[in-house]
């Protein structure tokens, strides 16, 4: 019985053996619960900051420390700055998105975000929120962790504003995919960007946004859900996040009003007029809007008339289809004999807006009118 013994001794003995060995070989895990992620330690938490407009060239900085992971020789990490209004970040601005662990921008920068961007009033202070999200090869991914966040006062100051547009572009645009001709968008506050461009229709036809000329990154797109006419911008911080898919044309050729919000993340195409005609009691045409007068088109949504004009008490509006009240513009209690806000009446169903008044003295006057910023102006 000596021999079964020694040979079941033999055969545990290997089993443990080459136990041991296969846990030798496994590959280490990353364990997220052994990470240290990133510490914001400049600005402090609970600080606060007056922005003033002779000190618009001072450094705001914020430094965080490094996220350690419990693996050696990873990717170098990258990290997504964030700020915003409310401590749960419904709507964050990226700041900046690198592989540095600190970021300085100049108070006059600092400033604009927060007016232009995040929307907050100047010369009162607001609460301010700030992350760190850090992360290896997706900042959705299990490697993906934040900072804790760190709340600033703020107080921005009134100022001239500045805004870096942004660009449209894609195959369903008369530039097409280069990135060196883009369209220019206008600013219309809030971080809304607005264009009429011509879009051309078809299955491979689509559009864009990017933020640099020549550059890819940062580049807005859409997801599964965006239509033609609305959806969801997905944002593209640099070069290392993958392409969002294209927002896709119209089904019909023509002018559209596009309209992306880069503060709430989403966008809007809507057609836009391709003809304009003035009338009022102050034009030649007077309401009569079968006799209305054409205005030159300058460009997709750009309109203008050198016209005479009959002095103060006088009106005038614009309508995109002789005989017709809709669509129409006209003002609201902002508009002025000089400029002002257009406010759209797109169909009969909706109430007339307000009439736009003549210049106090007559006179041939140059309207023009800009349909992606809605104004108009009087000269």
């Amino acid at each position: 019985m000596k021999k079964p013994v020694a040979f079941l001794s033999i055969l545990m003995g290997l089993s443990l053996f080459f136990a041991a060995c296969s846990d030798e070989d496994k590959d280490p895990v990353l364990d997220m619960s052994l990470t240290q992620k990133p510490v914001i330690s400049t600005p402090a938490n609970g600080s606060q900051l007056v922005l003033l407009e002779s000190q618009k060239d001072n450094t705001f900085n914020i430094i965080w420390s490094p996220t350690v992971y419990n693996l050696n020789n990873l990717p170098a990490t990258k990290y997504i700055l964030q700020m915003d209004t409310s401590a749960t970040f419904p709507k964050p601005y990226t700041m900046v998105s690198s592989e540095d662990v600190s970021f300085a921008i100049n108070y006059g920068g600092l400033n604009n975000i927060l007016l232009t961007i995040l929307g907050v009033q100047p010369d009162v202070p607001h609460d301010i929120f700030f992350r760190v999200n850090s992360f290896i090869v997706n900042n959705a991914g299990a490697e993906s962790t934040y900072s804790d966040v760190v709340k600033v006062s703020i107080t921005p100051y009134s100022a001239a504003i500045h805004i870096k547009p942004i660009y449209l572009l894609g195959s369903a645009t008369e530039v097409g995919w280069d990135n060196m001709k883009a369209l220019e968008m206008s600013w219309i506050g809030e971080g809304k960007f607005a264009i009429v461009a011509n879009l051309t229709t078809g299955t491979d036809m689509y559009i864009k946004f990017i933020s640099c000329l020549g550059a890819w990154a940062p580049q807005w797109g859409t997801d599964a859900s965006g239509t033609w006419q609305s959806g969801p911008l997905s944002y593209r911080p640099d070069e290392t996040v993958t392409d969002p898919p294209a927002i896709p044309a119209p089904d019909v050729s023509g002018d559209y009003r596009i309209v992306a919000d880069t503060a709430n993340l989403n966008y809007t195409v809507t057609p836009a007029s391709p003809q304009l005609y003035i009338l009022g009691d102050g034009t030649p045409a007077a309401w009569d809007n079968n006799n209305a007068i054409p205005m030159t088109k300058l460009a997709p949504g750009i309109f203008e008339i050198s016209i005479e004009l009959g002095g103060g008490g006088k009106w005038l509006k614009f309508i995109e289809v002789l005989g017709q009240w809709a669509p129409q513009y006209g003002t609201n209690e902002t508009g002025t004999s000089t400029g002002g806000p257009l406010v759209l009446r797109p169909t009969e169903s909706e109430p007339d807006p307000l009439s736009i008044p003549c210049p106090p003295t007559a006179g041939t006057y140059t309207v023009k009118v800009d349909l992606a910023t809605m104004t108009y102006s009087i000269k």
